[in-house]
This record gives C-alpha cells, structure tokens and sequence, in this order.
C-alpha cells in the first residue's frame, strides 16, 4: 500500500520525537555511560525531561553547552572541554557524543577532533564514539538505531577483529529495537535463554529502566551492558535483530565479522511470537517450552472471550514506525477496523506493510480517526482521543498519565494478551460511560 501525507503548513501537535533522543536512550542501556549532546543546553534538556517523565528514572546526559559564538569560533573547544570535565570527574566506561543540527548545519568536523582527543590523550579500556543525529529528518527509532550502529562500529574497530575470531555457537546477540520497553526486553530474553542460549543485548535498557531501587546519585548509568559483555557479543554465533531499524547494526556486524543475523519485524502477537519460538527451535534443536504452549492457549483464549469487545470496532494508531507494524499486526489478528495508521517518518518496514499509512502528526490522527472507537499513542494524544470520543490507550514514547507503563509488556504471547485485556476493557468502560450519560440526559 501507499505511504500518503496530508498536505498543510504546520505540524500540529507532533507525534515526531528528535532524533537525539532516540541517542540518548540507547546509551541508557549501557552500564558506567554518558552520552554528550553537542549543541546548544536545550538539546540535552528535552531529551532529559522527556525520558525522566516517562520512565521516572534519572537520566544520564550531559551537553557541551554552546552559544552562538561558539558555534562560530569553535566549537569543538566547548567538546574539548566537556570531555576533560567528564574523564577527570566521572571516568564513564563509554562516552557517546551526540552531534545535533545545529552541528550538522554548521559543518563542525568534530568526529575528527574525537579522533585526535583519543590518539593525542592515548584513551584505553573505555569506548567513546559519535553520531550525528540532527532533528530535522529521522525519529527517536532512527536516532535509536543510528546510535547503536555507531556504537557496534567502535566495538569492531577496538576488538580488532580481522579474519580470525572464536565463535560461541551458544550465544546469542539481541539487538532490541527502540519501540520495545524494559518489560518487552526482558521477556525475549528469556524466551531466548529458555532454548539454552546465552544472551547479551546491546543495549539493555532491561536492567537500567526497569523500575529497580537506586539510592544516592551518580552522574553515569547504574544498569545496562557493560562494556566486556559488549566487546563479548562480537564472539556470537548470531545475531537477532527486533524491528525493522536494526537491521542496520546487525548487518554492520555481519559485513565486518561475518555473524549471521534474523531479523523480526516484531515479537508482538500470535504470529509473530509463533515465527520467533519457531526459529529458535530450528537452531536450537530443543522443544519449545511447555510454558510457552500454555502461554499461547491463554492468548487464544483471550481473543476469544474478548471477540464480543472488539467486533464492530475501529481503532486509530499513531506510533513509532516499527511500532505501528507490529501493532498493526496485532490488531489484524484480533479483526479489528483499522481506521488510520499514522507514524512519525517513512521507512521500509511502513512502505512494504499492506494498509495505507499516514506520515503526520497527532491532528491527522485526530481529523483521519474521527469516530474511532479506540485510540491508541503516546500521552500527547489523549486530548485529541477525547475530542473525537474514543477510549485512550498510552503506548509509545512518551507515557506519563500512567503507572508503570515504562514495564508493560506487548511481547511475546504473554504481552498479547495483557493487551488484548486491556483493550478491551477500555472498550468495556467507554460503553459502559456512554450508557451511563444516555440514561442521565433522558
């Protein structure tokens, strides 16, 4: 089908999320790191508030704080400087630097400067990398991607991989994409570990956003990755990518050091989580666990109990590219009216899906989905769900009107069928409030 855009303007009320945070996030995911937003204060500050917001979790980032005359005379001294501040005070184990527009605009040559910063100061046993992830093209899933693709480069070249290497044909490298929250993470990896492999995610946001106690504070990420797991993962036998966008990383991995790759568009529903357990059946030679064939009874069974819920409805969602994929699928299996697909940026996985999807923003979800029965987005959408009458459902990035979202889990038969019950149930309540307002206004 046609990937379509409204014509008009202005973006009203954007579903679009920079770039620079999808940078951000990624190094959230990796033990003892700090990524350096490389422009102006209120670059790193929207994407610190944003990210706290969603997973109430303190966020490590710092900036190289630029004005405009340092943009001007130069602005890599400002780098300069942040770097000594960083490795004096904090000594991270990796440094991302993540060059914005306002970088990528000006022609600021600072990937060269890390370069020298790195030979002149003779940098060992750390990782430092950069990215250029300017907000004006992309989405939080490209800079996401674009981020860990850098980071996996820097690996390879660290490593010094050439032509030999040992291979672990019992390990496997997860490369979950920038849809998937802390909870989604975990539950493939388990799935994964449950066939007998060992797994190393890179990132794993699992074991750094997922809600653990922390006591004082500290500048650096407290959970993720750590380095000697990263440097680790280049001896996989395999590497399993989710979502479209890391298709990227795990093919940088494959064309460097020859590691095969799978990739799945998504873990999210009946197939898509039958197409995954049956992979790692194939390579595994093991018999799926019986916990997952009672885990994909009770998602049948819940589809079933809820089919009276979910007949005769239509829903409108406004996600992340890979995201609305696969809750796209899920929502094919449930029988659903899809009655406007909205996403953030055109990519491949959205061109080649077989309904029209839109590239907008939250008012085309609004003016397209009118008369929608369920509305599904980020928090930014929920004025717009009551306007046009529809029973909200938070998902995506951000989410802040609701608990613990940051560990909801849509993977796996497990996920499914949280969200088919909860769906569901958000369809209960609207009719239930739509009778309740008929008999009052009688």
């Amino acid at each position: 089908m046609t990937v379509s855009k409204r014509s008009k303007p202005a973006s009203v009320n954007p579903l679009k999320i920079g770039q620079s945070l999808g940078g951000v996030l990624a190094l959230q995911g990796c033990y003892r790191a700090l990524p350096i937003i490389h422009g102006p204060q209120g670059c790193s500050a929207f994407p610190k508030a944003l990210l706290t917001r969603h997973f109430r979790e303190p966020i490590a980032v710092q900036t190289s704080a630029l004005q405009e005359m340092d943009v001007i005379f130069d602005a890599n001294r400002n780098l300069e400087e942040a770097l000594n501040t960083i490795l004096t005070k904090h000594r991270p184990d990796i440094i991302g630097i993540i060059g914005t527009e306002l970088m990528d605009v000006a022609g600021v040559d600072y990937q060269s400067m890390l370069k020298s910063y790195k030979r002149e100061r003779n940098l060992r046993g750390g990782l430092a990398f950069s990215v250029t992830l300017p907000d004006f093209i992309g989405s939080l899933e490209s800079g996401f991607s674009g981020t860990v693709e850098a980071m996996v480069d820097e690996l390879i070249q660290q490593a010094g991989h050439r032509n030999q290497r040992s291979v672990n044909s019992r390990q496997i490298t997860l490369l979950p994409g920038s849809f998937l929250t802390p909870g989604d993470v975990m539950e493939i990896k388990e799935m994964i570990s449950a066939f007998g492999f060992e797994v190393i995610t890179v990132p794993d946001i699992s074991t750094s956003l997922s809600g653990h106690l922390l006591t004082g504070f500290s500048p650096l990420t407290r959970g993720g990755v750590p380095l000697d797991s990263m440097l680790q993962s280049l001896q996989s036998g395999l590497t399993i990518a989710i979502g479209g966008s890391m298709e990227r990383p795990a093919r940088r991995l494959h064309n460097a050091i020859g590691t095969p790759y799978k990739v799945f568009q998504g873990a999210m529903g009946l197939k898509a989580t039958d197409d995954l357990l049956h992979f790692l059946h194939q390579i595994s030679g093991e018999p799926v666990p019986l916990r997952y064939c009672w885990h994909r009874e009770n998602l049948l069974d819940s589809m079933l109990d809820a089919h009276f819920q979910f007949a005769g409805m239509s829903v409108i969602a406004a996600l992340e590219p890979d995201h609305l994929y696969s809750v796209s699928q899920w929502l094919e299996e449930l029988g659903v009216e899809q009655k406007a697909l909205i996403t953030s940026c055109e990519t491949p996985v959205v061109s080649g899906m077989e309904r029209e999807v839109w590239v907008g923003d939250l008012d085309d979800a609004e003016v397209l989905g009118s008369g929608a029965d369920l509305w599904i987005s980020s928090s930014h959408g929920l004025a717009g769900a009551e306007r046009i009458g529809a029973a909200f459902m938070p998902a995506g990035f951000p989410v802040w009107n609701e608990l613990g979202a940051y560990m909801s889990t849509s993977a796996g038969y497990r996920g499914a069928m949280d969200w088919t019950n909860k769906a569901g149930n958000l369809l209960i309540r609207r009719e239930a409030g739509r009778r309740e307002s008929s008999v009052r206004h009688r």
